[in-house]
């Protein structure tokens, strides 16, 4: 596959966390002094709210935001980082009747911007961005993390209702893929093909699904039943690609970065 134009433009000079990945790990800029400086200037601001409890704002949506801006900079967890998940955990409780969270109301999608998780039912966002943020900080096999991925493989998440929930479902497919093993469970098998009922054959999942998010948490897995949405989506991004090298009409450098991603996930970048 050989995109018509260059997508690495739009991170050249970007001081997002995205961007700053960008040009770390696919334009080669580490060892600048540009980059350096850039680099510490962002990650002292996304450090510099951080609350004594490890929240930032002591909100849901603002420790989420930072968490994932110092995934994509820092990338390893330390103390502060740790706190912070703590943070979010302690929001989420497992009890006998099924799982107990506390969260905050009314999130809305221009809060998101940025991130994998789309606006969806408040509980289902704080539950699948902490174990995708615990998944991807190395703390996927931290028993208070395991202990909620079990209740929901074992509530069978993927039922009716839930179905008809798409976004709710999407923020806890994100926390799916980046399992080392519910990835593989028949929970994310599940997913897969339900996404696989929505896929259009112009390769995108209608309105009920965003689809540069859809395509970058599919190219995560191996699953052939992903691989086969992903063959279509790949092929609208080849054919749907900005002259300037971005995707989209709003949001072009996080759309990018989501395509990116997923193109070199699966070897073709």
């Amino acid at each position: 596959m050989k995109l018509r134009h260059d997508p690495f433009h739009v991170f050249r000079g970007s001081q997002t966390p995205a961007g700053l990945y960008a040009r770390q790990k696919w334009i080669g800029e580490a060892d600048t002094p540009g980059w350096q400086t850039d680099f510490q200037e962002v990650v002292e601001k996304l450090l510099a709210d951080q609350m004594p409890d490890g929240s930032w704002q002591h909100a849901i949506t603002a420790t989420i935001t930072a968490l994932f801006g110092l995934h994509l900079t820092v990338r390893s967890a330390d103390g502060r980082i740790g706190d912070a998940l703590n943070w979010l955990l302690s929001n989420i409780q497992i009890r006998a009747e099924g799982i107990e969270v506390q969260t905050e109301a009314g999130v809305k999608g221009a809060a998101l911007e940025g991130l994998p998780f789309v606006s969806s039912r408040a509980e289902m966002l704080l539950i699948g961005a902490a174990l995708f943020l615990c998944s991807i900080f190395n703390r996927q096999s931290d028993p208070a993390v395991l202990s909620v991925y079990h209740r929901l493989n074992n509530d069978n998440l993927i039922n009716d209702s839930l179905t008809r929930d798409i976004a709710s479902m999407h923020n806890i497919f994100r926390a799916l893929v980046v399992h080392p093993v519910y990835a593989h469970e028949d929970l994310t098998a599940a997913a897969v093909g339900t996404y696989a009922d929505l896929q259009k054959k112009e390769g995108d999942w209608g309105n009920r699904l965003p689809f540069y998010q859809t395509v970058n948490a599919l190219a995560h897995l191996d699953l052939p039943a992903a691989q086969v949405q992903l063959e279509r989506a790949f092929a609208r991004l080849l054919e749907t690609q900005n002259s300037d090298g971005t995707w989209g009409r709003c949001d072009t450098e996080w759309n990018t970065f989501l395509c990116i991603h997923a193109l070199k996930n699966k070897g073709i970048l």
